[in-house]
């Protein structure tokens, strides 16, 4: 069975030739029969950062779909030609108009429920270094909240991290 991300694929994109369906690694993965190119469907690297101030978390409440309306860390996709610190600080800064201190990695967590495509987001912790908040166009309102007073809808896996940050923070 082809998932949605499949589903949109019909031609190679290296010798534009249809793709067709074929076994490979005990999976049906589309494929150029012409020039052998595998679409392997691998999910996207994503990195969010859960910022904090005490015990209280920043949480940006999404302006845009997918999921308009719902909460999150600012985050976003991974270039090619960065580390994960550089996205954080780069997000940070594009989302928020902060600088960071990053402390550490909360998680790794598969997120299956975006529409664009499977992600893996590398979720860390850390805090405002310097600047005060200005939203982007992405986000339409911000809060700290007790993590003990969630009552939202939450995106990704945000509330997993949460909870996690939670356990190892005691």
């Amino acid at each position: 069975m082809l998932s949605i991300h499949e589903k949109q694929y019909k031609f190679c994109p290296s010798c534009k030739n249809p793709l067709k369906l074929k076994e490979i690694d005990g999976r049906k993965r589309l494929n150029c029969t012409k020039c052998g190119f595998i679409f392997w469907n691998n999910p996207k690297s994503v990195t969010s950062i859960l910022l904090h101030k005490g015990k209280d978390i920043l949480l940006l409440k999404r302006a845009k779909e997918p999921l308009k309306d719902y909460w999150c860390f600012p985050g976003g996709y991974v270039n090619y030609d960065e580390t994960v610190e550089q996205v954080l600080k780069r997000e940070a800064s594009e989302e928020i108009g902060v600088s960071i201190k990053i402390n550490g990695l909360i998680g790794v967590y598969r997120i299956d429920n975006d529409p664009r495509g499977i992600n893996l987001d590398l979720i860390y912790e850390g805090e405002i270094a310097k600047g005060k908040i200005r939203l982007s166009d992405e986000h339409s309102e911000y809060k700290f909240f007790s993590p003990d007073k969630l009552l939202l809808k939450i995106a990704y896996k945000h509330q997993q991290a949460i909870e996690d940050w939670r356990k190892n923070s005691i």
